[in-house]
C-alpha cells in the first residue's frame, strides 16, 4: 500500500521543483508572487490531483501541469485573501504585500492567476489535444469563478447583522470547496474516469472541502499560533462570519450575546477579551457542535469513495480516504 506522509511528499517534491523553476522579469515580481509559496504549505490540492489521477491511471505529465496550475491558483487567492483581510502573517512569514506593497503583491497574485491556467493550457496544445484535457482546464476556470464569487461572500457577510448557516454553507463551498473539488474532478477526468465516477469524485471533493473550511474556521479561533502561521483569534478580530459564529449569535442570549456583538470585528482590544468570546462559544457547546458537522461532510466524502470501490486502483482510492481522515485531525 502506498503511504500517505511518503505520497504528499512526493507530490510536494514535484510541485516545489515545478514552481520554483518559474523565472521571468522583473525579477522581483516573480520573488514577490514565490514568497508564500516558498514558506511551506499543505500542498494538498495538488496531492488530490495525483491521487485521484492515479488512480484512473491518468499521465504524470498532465497531472504535473494541472497539479501545478492548482497550487499556484490556490497561492493567489491567499495574497489577494491577505490583502483584503489586512493579515500582516502567513504560513508563519510576513504577508506578500506587507514586504513588497500592496501594488506588487497585487500585480503577483495577477501573475499566479495568469499562470494557474497558462501552464496546464499550454500543456494541452502540444501534448494532449483532447476532449478531456480541454474539460480538466473548464474546470479550473470554473473553480476561479467560483472561488471569487465565494471571497466576495465572505467580504459582504462581514458587514452583515445577520448570516445563515445555509448561506455559510453556500460560501465556503465557492469559497473553499469548489478548489477541492475541482482539484479531484481535474486528476479523475485526466485519466480513465466515466461520467458517473466524475460525479463520485466531485461530490467527495465538494463534502472534504466544507469539512476542511469549517475545521479551518475552528483553527481561526482554537488553532495555536505557532502551527497556524496566523494570530490567535483572527477570524473574532476579523469580524468573519464563520459557523462557529453564527451558531454562538443564534443561541446565545442576554449578556452573552452581547459580549459577542461587543467583540466580534474589534481590531484593538485587548487579547482577553478574544479570549472571553473564544471561551463562550465553547461553553455554549458550539466548538462541539462545529466539529460534528466537519466530521458529518467526511462521513459523506468516504460514503462517495465507497461508491467507486471496483472502479479504481484500490491503493489510490485508500489515499483519498486518508486524506479525508487527516482533514479532521489537522492542527494547522
Amino acid at each position: 500500500m502506498v503511504d500517505l506522509n511518503a505520497f504528499i511528499a512526493e507530490v510536494a517534491s514535484k510541485i516545489n521543483n515545478s514552481v520554483t523553476g518559474i523565472k521571468g522579469t522583473p525579477q522581483e515580481l516573480y520573488e514577490a508572487s514565490l514568497h508564500i509559496f516558498r514558506a511551506g504549505g499543505k500542498r494538498l490540492r495538488p496531492a488530490l490531483v495525483y491521487a485521484s489521477g492515479r488512480a484512473f491511471g491518468a499521465d504524470e505529465d498532465a497531472l504535473l501541469a494541472f497539479a501545478t496550475g492548482v497550487e499556484l491558483f490556490h497561492n493567489f487567492t491567499l495574497i489577494h485573501d491577505d490583502i483584503m483581510d489586512n493579515d500582516d502573517y502567513r504560513r508563519g512569514v510576513p504577508t506578500v504585500h506587507k514586504v513588497y506593497g500592496i501594488p506588487t503583491a497585487i500585480l503577483s497574485g495577477d501573475l499566479l492567476f495568469s499562470l494557474a491556467l497558462h501552464i496546464p493550457l499550454s500543456y494541452c496544445s502540444t501534448k494532449m489535444k483532447s476532449s478531456r484535457c480541454i474539460d480538466a482546464s473548464r474546470k479550473l476556470a470554473w473553480a476561479s469563478v467560483t472561488v471569487a464569487e465565494g471571497q466576495a461572500l465572505d467580504m459582504m457577510f462581514e458587514s452583515m447583522k445577520e448570516v445563515s448557516e445555509e448561506q455559510y454553507f453556500e460560501m465556503i463551498y465557492k469559497k473553499t470547496a469548489a478548489l477541492i473539488e475541482a482539484s479531484v474532478y481535474i486528476g479523475g477526468v485526466l485519466g480513465k474516469a466515466e461520467e458517473s465516477e466524475l460525479k463520485l469524485l466531485s461530490s467527495y471533493g465538494k463534502n472534504l472541502g466544507l469539512a476542511f473550511q469549517i475545521v479551518d474556521d475552528i483553527l481561526g479561533i482554537y488553532g495555536k499560533e505557532e502551527e497556524t502561521g496566523k494570530p490567535v483569534y483572527s477570524d473574532i478580530r476579523e469580524g468573519k462570519k464563520t459557523l462557529l459564529i453564527i451558531k454562538a449569535l443564534n443561541i446565545a442570549t442576554g449578556e452573552d450575546k452581547e459580549l459577542i456583538e461587543d467583540v466580534l470585528g474589534k481590531k484593538n482590544l485587548e487579547k482577553e477579551k478574544y479570549s472571553e468570546v473564544a471561551d463562550l462559544i465553547e461553553k455554549l457547546g458550539v466548538l462541539q457542535y462545529a466539529k460534528s458537522k466537519a466530521e458529518g461532510f467526511v462521513a459523506d466524502a468516504l460514503e462517495d469513495l465507497k461508491n467507486l470501490e471496483g472502479k479504481c486502483d484500490t491503493e489510490y482510492l485508500t489515499l483519498l480516504k486518508d486524506m479525508a481522515y487527516v482533514v479532521v485531525k489537522r492542527r494547522k
